[in-house]
């Protein structure tokens, strides 16, 4: 059979990253290995850093994410556009991953190390108008964490890189919201997927992750993560003694229960009942858990916050670790529409530490309640 070159394309740049990682490693190995560390990050694409938009402007350009997403799209050869745009019921949709790409190469879209500056604009600006400016704004955070890490000396070996970042489109966006379709943005420390579909967003399911969780770019600190620590400190600390000991979950996942690979999984239900708790101490549950919600447009985040709150009455509340911002912690949201996870790996630490989070709509993982597909039965409880 035969093959022509919007086959191949995907394959070769696998190809080519997958060379640069074995060469990286091999030359980690030997002494004199910064040479070729750096010879290897000079010859990447250089990815510029974005500002934030000015969103008035922005929607004036592009009123929709569907408008914004063509015209990110038409930017693209055809060979790119081929790799970028899935089927909307691609199996390929759950491959992503919040490792480093040396440990997970095989991501889906066109990375935008591989693009020209017209097109990362592009890409950049798809990004900003599919979410909110907080969602945006952490999105960037994340990705400007890489260059941080960049910085270290074994970043050749783990490709470290604001370069290393895919966007991928399932289904054909349609300005005229026609059919839904979905979009997935990821690398490192960061899997968003999101389904459109009659003007609004669904954003499951959402890994955000960092490290350093602080830092100094230039526009000062980057601290994205930080009301996520000092929310869930406050919450726990507004419960009384009865509630307290509710809350407390005996064990916490190494790093995440329902992270990457665990499509499907539903924990044991564990932690204090939200429905007993008084009007202000679930207006704070609620205010935590819009940190997660509000990386979509207003409109969408609402109407999710809405669901939210019908749930109270099933939603729990767990945690584990010390109420202290200077002690390892974790904590878990779960209502029969919602899981939020939030962990330390490891200590907070005076250099900003490292993030792990998830979010998740388990009856509407990748827009399956919009397809007509059930949801995926529990891969397992635990």
């Amino acid at each position: 059979m035969a093959h022509d070159s919007t086959t191949r394309l995907p394959w070769r740049r696998k190809l080519a990253r997958l060379a640069v990682v074995l060469a990286a490693l091999a030359a980690s190995a030997c002494e004199d290995a910064t040479p070729a560390i750096a010879q290897a990050e000079a010859d990447a694409p250089a990815v510029p850093a974005y500002a934030a938009f000015d969103y008035q402007q922005l929607r004036r350009v592009h009123p929709t994410s569907a408008a914004a997403a063509l015209a990110f799209l038409d930017t693209l050869s055809a060979d790119q556009r081929a790799e970028a745009v899935l089927d909307f019921n691609d199996s390929r949709r759950s491959r992503w991953s919040n490792l480093p790409p040396s440990m997970f190469l095989d991501r889906n879209g066109v990375a935008l190390g591989d693009l020209a500056a017209i097109q990362i604009e592009a890409a950049h600006r798809f990004l900003a108008t599919a979410l909110s400016a907080d969602g945006y704004a952490m999105a960037m955070a994340v990705v400007g964490a890489e260059d941080q890490l960049a910085e270290d000396s074994f970043s050749g070996g783990l490709l470290w890189s604001s370069g290393n970042y895919w966007l991928a489109f399932f289904g054909e966006p349609s300005a005229a919201g026609e059919a839904p379709w979905g979009w997935q943005f990821g690398g490192h420390h960061l899997a968003i997927n999101i389904t459109v579909a009659g003007g609004r967003s669904y954003l499951s399911p959402t890994f955000v992750g960092i490290e350093p969780a602080q830092y100094t770019g230039a526009a000062g600190v980057v601290a994205p993560f930080s009301e996520h620590l000092a929310g869930g400190i406050a919450l726990i600390d507004a419960l009384d003694e009865a509630q307290h000991r509710e809350a407390l979950a005996k064990t916490r996942p190494r790093e995440l229960a329902t992270g990457a690979g665990k499509d499907g999984f539903v924990p044991a239900v564990e932690g204090s009942a939200i429905g007993g708790w008084n009007p202000a101490q679930q207006q704070q549950l609620i205010d935590l858990v819009a940190l997660w919600t509000r990386m979509m447009p207003a409109e969408s985040a609402a109407a999710r916050l809405e669901e939210v709150r019908a749930d109270l009455g099933e939603t729990y509340f767990a945690w584990h670790g010390s109420a202290s911002d200077a002690d390892g912690i974790y904590y878990r949201v779960h209502g029969p529409r919602l899981i939020v996870e939030f962990a330390t790996q490891g200590q907070v630490s005076a250099d900003g530490g490292h993030y792990h989070a998830i979010y998740r709509d388990p009856t509407n993982e990748y827009g399956s309640l919009l397809r007509g597909v059930p949801p995926r039965a529990p891969a397992a409880t635990g």
